[in-house]
């Protein structure tokens, strides 16, 4: 069980208090119902399903079901007399009931009709003997009443069973009210508010045989109590004033934050046992998953349409992290939703019905493909033609795995590398057609930087009071739904914004402080005259070399091969290898010595193709 312990006879008046409401809200319900569903019928959100729990696993009204809690009523030996289960179910309601209400509760012990009952239950409730019954047709027992067999006090207390201290403690408060007054719930209520705490209805009523002597009518003044507003009835036979439930209320929403801090251990009672001799608990805990286990999961999840596996627990097993179920909890009930086509896992802790994930979240938008270009001389010499490592020059060999020339479609496989411990953030730079479709390439991002498990994951950006979600695809290699947070002045190539991880795994921070990757900048003006580059290539079927010299040639002073590479894909979609190719196969590009830009040489072109570079192309 858990920690939390009261002793405090307010906290146990409070938490009597929601026991009643917990009983009244379960004989509306035919069958067990989890405590999230107690505390939605109680109709009081403040109150949790572990604070429910805590107060149902402690009262022997109660009975467990498979997680769901009962009347432990229901459960009566179905030999017994019906007039010994009548008695039991009122005493156990601890307040008056109808006898519709008694007989629907007879049906649920002994499984036979409710109509059955109704004549039976109003035969043996009319006996005066045992039961009184109200103006508005309730029955309760008459030893919640103040019997008075005698004109003595003193065998009127014995024949109660009154605790002469506790009257002895009241005295003062009652004499402070008119016990004859016509209004006998205002003046209970005052007396009440006066003793400070709730008192049993058989001392009222002798304070008020005291003042009326024979005239008392025990009956009739449980009958005005019970029908006052001001006055709530315990099913421990004590009244207590509204002013004691307001501050019950704040007791409970009190002690149902402090469960919601503490560890809470529970384990069946032998693992218990065990783990007080051996000093640790094995785990042995399990937990048994039903078909309409998962089909309330669905309703869940559908209402929400993303949920994570702590809510879900807590709501429909009513287990919370820390409790020594839980991670086998979590475990079982993550296995039964993946076997389930209904449920999409999405990461981390994430859950989604699967009819909700977009489609577009697997798709590979056209825009980003590589256009497969064949261009041939009249002769049939294949031109831009791509190079084995060993045929590269100028250090292009290891320019080509810098990760801003890797794209979707174009990216070094995964290595040891990426299998480290993750950083605390990964540094992004933008480029055009990402920053026009809205996406992101996951080759830029270390594999173990966002959370592993689906090939499809969904998590959470946060900048500042901004949040939103956005879609990982592993086997795409794309980042979806990063357009809101592309700001419009951003530029369109060379942003440089920031992940930060959080303290949840599927949590990250998005920043972006103005910053740009001067290696990938790229100016709108510049961007403009690559576009109309780019149609000039369509309407002239222009090779990528040609395209190279263009873009070289604009840049008088040289250029660096991530720049070259960041402004040709403006103009055409193209592999960093035929890039570093072409600058190492044509005698028109070349490089100063000791310095890694690259420059044009117009006069060079017609010289073509460096023959002692043909033993390295690469096969198509």
């Amino acid at each position: 069980m858990n920690s939390v312990s009261v002793k405090n006879p307010v906290e146990q008046a409070a938490m009597r208090y929601l026991e009643d409401q917990a009983y009244s809200a379960l004989m509306g319900y035919k069958e067990p119902v989890r405590s999230a569903e107690i505390v939605g019928a109680i109709g009081k959100e403040e109150y949790s399903a572990k604070l429910v729990r805590h107060v149902l696993a402690a009262s022997p009204r109660f009975a467990q079901i498979d997680r769901r809690w009962d009347l432990e009523v229901r459960y009566e030996d179905k030999q017994r007399p019906v007039e010994r289960v009548i008695r039991e179910i009122v005493s156990q309601g601890g307040r008056p009931m109808s006898v519709q209400e008694i007989a629907n509760e007879l049906s649920s012990v002994y499984e036979r009709p409710v109509d059955y009952y109704e004549a039976v239950a109003a035969r043996m409730l009319a006996d005066e003997d045992r039961y009184f019954r109200t103006s508005d047709d309730r029955f309760g027992l008459r030893e919640w009443l103040l019997e008075v067999t005698s004109d003595s006090e003193e065998d009127i207390i014995f024949d109660n069973e009154l605790d002469e201290q506790e009257i002895g403690a009241l005295e003062k408060a009652a004499a402070k009210v008119d016990w004859a007054a016509e209004d006998v719930a205002a003046t209970a209520v005052k007396f009440v508010d006066a003793a400070k705490t709730p008192v049993h209805n058989k001392l009222i009523g002798l304070f008020q045989w005291r003042a009326l002597g024979g005239a008392f009518d025990h009956v009739a003044a449980f009958d005005k109590l019970i029908g006052s507003d001001k006055l709530v009835w315990l099913s421990d036979r004590r009244w207590a004033s509204k002013r004691m439930v307001e501050k019950y209320n704040t007791i409970l929403v009190k002690m149902a934050d402090r469960l919601a801090e503490e560890i809470i251990e529970e384990a069946p009672p032998a693992v218990v046992e065990r783990a007080e001799e051996t000093a640790e608990v094995a785990p042995v805990l399990s937990l048994t998953i039903s078909e309409r286990d998962l089909d309330e999961v669905a309703q869940i999840v559908s209402a929400e349409g993303v949920s994570k596996m702590p809510a879900i627990l807590e709501t429909i097993f009513e287990i919370s992290p820390g409790e020594l179920i839980y991670a086998v909890a979590a475990e079982g009930l993550g296995d039964a939703m993946r076997a389930d086509p209904r449920f999409a896992w999405v990461g981390a802790d994430r859950w989604r019905m699967a009819d909700t994930v977009p489609a577009y979240a697997n798709v590979i938008p056209p825009e980003l493909e590589i256009p497969k270009l064949v261009f041939e001389t009249p002769e049939g010499e294949r031109l831009d033609v791509e190079l084995d490592d060993e045929g590269l020059e100028g250090g292009l060999d290891k320019e080509i795995h810098n990760p801003l020339v890797q794209d979707i479609g174009d990216q070094d496989p995964i290595t040891e590398q990426d299998e480290l411990p993750p950083s605390e953030s990964a540094r992004c730079s933008l480029t055009r057609h990402h920053k026009m479709l809205g996406t992101f390439p996951l080759c830029r991002i270390p594999k173990t930087f966002f959370p592993l498990g689906p090939h499809l994951i969904e998590v959470t950006l946060v900048e500042g009071d901004k949040r939103g979600d956005i879609w990982i695809n592993r086997e795409t290699g794309l980042i979806y739904d990063m357009g809101d947070w592309y700001a419009e002045d951003m530029p369109e190539s060379g942003a440089l914004f920031q992940l930060v991880r959080t303290a949840s795994p599927d949590e990250f921070q998005f920043a972006y402080e103005g910053k740009t990757d001067p290696l990938v900048l790229v100016s709108p003006n510049r961007i403009e005259e690559l576009l109309a580059l780019a149609e000039e290539a369509k309407q002239r079927e222009m090779t990528t070399f040609e395209l190279m010299c263009r873009i070289v040639a604009y840049h008088k002073k040289g250029v660096p091969f991530v720049t070259l590479f960041a402004e040709l894909n403006i103009a055409r979609r193209t592999t960093r290898r035929l890039v570093a190719s072409i600058l190492s196969s044509y005698y028109a590009f070349y490089q100063k010595p000791k310095s890694a830009l690259w420059h044009f040489d117009g006069k060079k072109v017609d010289q073509g193709f460096k023959k002692a570079k043909r033993k390295y192309v690469r096969k198509a």
